[in-house]
């Protein structure tokens, strides 16, 4: 809870910067930022680099990012480049094999 905390108060400091219609299609209280500003506290910070990603129907693209010690974040980025925070977590296992996705 501790990595939540320390991680969201830069991103909700630059929450009053994100512009209202950003501010209308996300939810009260979420931390959001501009995407590149997010994504370089997380490798700074945490280690953690992005090794997924797809598009919402909503246009959003959801991102995860894992460090190494098994850290991770999942950030959904509005179309307009600004990036809201997910969840963050301990304990992150490898994707399966290579084979699972042989068949799409």
């Amino acid at each position: 809870m501790t990595r939540f905390f320390k991680y969201c108060l830069p991103i909700l400091v630059a929450l009053p910067l994100s512009s209202g219609a950003v501010r209308a299609q996300v939810p009260a209280g979420v931390p959001c930022a501009e995407r590149g500003m997010a994504t370089t506290q997380l490798h700074d910070l945490y280690g953690e680099r992005r090794i997924g990603y797809g598009l919402a129907a909503n246009g959003s693209v959801i991102e995860l990012f894992v460090s190494p010690n098994g850290s991770f974040t999942l950030f959904a980025t509005l179309p307009d480049g600004i990036s809201c925070l997910i969840a963050t977590g301990q304990s992150w296992e490898p994707p399966p094999e290579p084979e699972f996705y042989a068949g799409r």
